[in-house]
Parts: C-alpha cells; sequence; structure tokens
C-alpha cells in the first residue's frame, strides 16, 4: 500500500462529482487512489483545512463526513509534513508558499505521487499561458518543478486524467 497526496484542487473536482452524481475522472482518480493505496493528509491539518476550504463549498458537512468515514477504513491517513528547511527549495522552485505543504506532505509520508491540477506544481511561471498551453503541459505531467521532484525526490506530478489513464505508474512520467 502506498501513499497518495491528493491537493485541494482535485479534491473540489470530486466533491463536485460526488455532490451531482456525476462519477467523472476526479472520482475515478480517488477511487483508484484508495483502492490497495490511501490517500494521506497532514498531521497539523492544514491539508485537510485546504480541502474544506476549497471543496466544502456550501455542503462542509458532506465532505467532512465523508473524510471520516475514509479515516475509519484507513482509506485516509495522518503524516508529517517534511520538515520546513525545503522552504528556499521550493521558492527556488517558483512554487507559491501556499503549495509548499503538498510537496512536504509528500515527502513527509514518502509518497511517490501528488494528483494535483494546479498548473504550479508543473510549471509555475506558466502561469498566465494559454489554457491550451498548460493543458498541454500538464497533460505529459512537464515543467521544470514536475521534473526536479522526480528526479530529485521520487515525487511524480500527475493529474487524475494522467493518473487514470496510466493506472497510477508514475514510472510512465517522461523525465
Amino acid at each position: 500500500m502506498n501513499p497518495h497526496v491528493v491537493d485541494a484542487n482535485v479534491m473540489n473536482s470530486f466533491q463536485r462529482e460526488r455532490l451531482h452524481e456525476d462519477d467523472t475522472v476526479a472520482s475515478e482518480a480517488i477511487a483508484h487512489a484508495t483502492t490497495d493505496n490511501y490517500i494521506v493528509l497532514d498531521e497539523g491539518g492544514q491539508c485537510q483545512q485546504e480541502w474544506l476550504d476549497c471543496a466544502g463549498g456550501s455542503y462542509p458537512l458532506h465532505l467532512q463526513d465523508w473524510l471520516a468515514d475514509m479515516m475509519v477504513t484507513q482509506q485516509i491517513r495522518l503524516a508529517r509534513l517534511c520538515a520546513d528547511s525545503m522552504h528556499k527549495e521550493l521558492n527556488n522552485l517558483g512554487i507559491p508558499k501556499k503549495d509548499h505543504k503538498w510537496v512536504r506532505l509528500a515527502i513527509g509520508s514518502s509518497s511517490n505521487i501528488i494528483l494535483t491540477d494546479d498548473i504550479d506544481l508543473f510549471d509555475p511561471t506558466k502561469k498566465n499561458s494559454s489554457s491550451s498551453n498548460i493543458a498541454n503541459i500538464k497533460a505529459k505531467c512537464a515543467g521544470p518543478v514536475s521534473k526536479y521532484l522526480k528526479k530529485r525526490h521520487g515525487i511524480c506530478v500527475a493529474t487524475p486524467t494522467w493518473f487514470v489513464r496510466n493506472k497510477g505508474n508514475e514510472e510512465a512520467v517522461d523525465t
């Protein structure tokens, strides 16, 4: 069983799909991440709070109930964030401070994957690029941040679409 990090924007998509009974790619990715594996959140609650802030919306109790159920079944577990000594390294990569926790959680939990749709974890310099350029970067799991995290820490940064298509095989990422 391997730990998987799921950021708030993926959880937001998942929650919208759950509430509208529209199982699509985020739901498939979460199902895959919790079948024979598990999702990790930090012990301090920073990641969970961002999930609730971003995905809870008008229905925070629905997400909290789901979280509680998943923790009981051990499909979501808690882990420590790695030391904040990575602050300079993550800043140099251009990762916004609010997103440092996802990388620190992956390293702290020995996760080899971060599921995200956030361009900041692929290539933050492309934030203002065209939507087609951003989609291309994310589809290829490309960009200096994702490549660095794969080479330096063994962490695959992937979109839910890529994750589902490749069945979570982080080795499929072209470094």
